[in-house]
């Protein structure tokens, strides 16, 4: 009976270890299947046409061949054999544009470089350099002092590393904008008493306020002129044509050894050729430019007949002069853009000195000797 009894057990023993075996086998397969899953590659579906081949395994192959070798799956893409011409441009284009940022920037950095140690000069001058001088020349002593050996361990510090933020495109061209607004300052400051150059157009009208039969026609010339915020200074021609009515005059029949005087009134035209210099006071820099100055001037003229006299038909020449004449000059300009504007003035000439060749009537005033003004205006054009 008690054999019996232990028979029992020990068959009780052995379902239950192979129950166990069996659940750990099981166990095992399914962590495997798990695992397997897990770290198998994702299966890719390519959107391109694939080309399948389908093979029938029969059942003595599939008996034979127990075991299924895996294979790495592989992904065929279509791509063309050489960029095109547009990529190589595009490439070479971005490339060129990358080298140019480094460049500027580069350029950017240095010069920031060179500022920084002309503001320290200016603002410390030779500071730095005199206390390192007394720091490195100790006075001479005989005193002996302890001298405390520093420990040789060190506490490591923390290193900290700032983020370096890449540069964009946008942040470049800021920068040289930055930079080229500085140079113009620096070059605006640097540049002499004149920085800019124009050419001026002038048309107008002449008028001799002490002579009415002077009667003025017309007049037009052309200056060049170089200027600041506060000066100019200004050169320049101008031809102006008038016409003497009635005027008396003196004409010599004879010769210069037996003279022989034949006066009388006629009507002539006077043509005056002017060069001339200014100098101008800008009063105001805005839009609206108010000037005040001084002029100086040299007048050649010409007389021609403009009816029948005794000296012989109308467009005969009788006589020429030259004169010195200095005057003021009044006006306003008026900006319109950065390089042009446009403004009137009134030049007021009085004459300094005047040489006449022909005859003229005894106690007549000649225009050489008479006050004259200009009211014109003119266009201006900087470069």
């Amino acid at each position: 009976m008690n054999y019996l009894k232990l028979h029992l057990l020990v068959i009780l023993a052995m379902t239950s270890v192979a129950q166990a075996q069996v659940s750990a086998d099981s166990l095992n397969a399914e962590v495997d299947a798990d695992i397997d899953r897990m770290y198998s590659p994702p299966t890719i579906r390519s959107t391109q046409p694939t080309t399948v081949q389908t093979v029938i395994v029969s059942p003595r192959q599939s008996s034979q061949q127990s075991s299924v070798q895996k294979q790495p799956i592989t992904v065929v893409e279509a791509s063309p054999l050489s960029a095109s011409n547009a990529d190589s441009i595009r490439k070479n284009r971005q490339e060129e544009e990358m080298r140019t940022e480094t460049r500027i920037v580069e350029k950017l950095e240095l010069s920031r470089m060179e500022d920084e140690k002309k503001r320290a000069q200016v603002l410390f001058g030779d500071k730095f350099d005199a206390l390192n001088n007394r720091e490195n020349v100790a006075p001479h002593t005989d005193n002996v002092y302890p001298i405390v050996v520093p420990s040789s361990h060190v506490e490591a510090q923390p290193i900290i590393i700032q983020r370096n933020d890449s540069i964009s495109r946008g942040d470049v061209a800021q920068e040289v904008r930055a930079a080229l607004d500085e140079d113009k300052a620096t070059s605006d400051e640097s540049t002499g008493m004149f920085e800019k150059k124009y050419f001026s157009a002038q048309a107008g009208i002449p008028q001799y306020a002490d002579m009415a039969a002077i009667q003025g026609n017309y007049s037009f010339g052309f200056g060049l002129g170089t200027s600041n915020d506060f000066l100019l200074v200004e050169g320049g021609f101008i031809y102006s044509n008038y016409r003497i009515a009635n005027a008396s005059y003196l004409y010599n029949a004879g010769s210069d050894n037996a003279p022989y005087y034949i006066g009388g009134y006629g009507n002539f035209i006077m043509n005056q050729y002017q060069t001339y210099l200014a100098t101008k006071f800008q009063i105001m820099s805005g839009t609206i430019r108010p000037t005040l100055g001084g002029i100086l001037a040299y007048s050649y003229r010409t007389y021609v007949t403009d009816s029948y006299t005794a000296m012989g038909a109308a467009g005969t020449k009788t006589g020429t002069s030259g004169a010195i004449d200095f005057g003021i000059t009044a006006g306003v300009d008026i900006a319109l853009t950065e390089r042009f504007a446009i403004g009137a003035d009134l030049k007021y000439m009085f004459n300094i000195s005047s040489n006449i060749n022909g005859d003229t009537q005894p106690g007549a005033t000649s225009p050489e000797k008479l006050n004259y003004y200009l009211l014109g205006i003119s266009a201006k054009m900087a470069f």
